[in-house]
């Protein structure tokens, strides 16, 4: 892939990732965006960063079966409500940014101070 079109396929998914953060964080959030993280937390006795390290093994477990089955005709973000493979990378890309927001409030470091 060319640099060109791999910085087109990255603006692609940024745009994208920021759109599922405003209608998943609608859905599942308040204002603190890791509210349903604590939830799932207090209700598992497990830390919030375990708990949202689950929730991106899932969609992990969900790509690594795709390409381990090469079944890669799901390419595509959303169709008839079913997730594609692009949605799902998404969803982990914004996971993986929830896990750090996790480990910075457990640790009480933040890069302002």
């Amino acid at each position: 892939m060319r640099a060109k079109d791999f910085e087109k396929l990255c603006t692609e998914f940024e745009k994208k990732e920021a759109e599922l953060r405003t209608i998943k964080g609608k859905e599942y959030a308040t204002d603190d965006v890791l509210a349903a993280i604590y939830k799932i937390a207090w209700f598992s006795g497990l830390p919030a960063s375990k708990v949202c390290m689950i929730l991106l093994l899932k969609h992990i477990q969900s790509l690594s079966k795709a390409v381990s089955e090469d079944n890669i005709e799901s390419w595509y973000w959303e169709v008839g409500g079913i997730e594609g493979l692009k949605q799902r990378i998404a969803d982990a890309r914004n996971y993986l940014l929830l896990l750090a927001a996790c480990l910075e409030e457990s640790i009480d470091l933040s890069v302002d101070k």
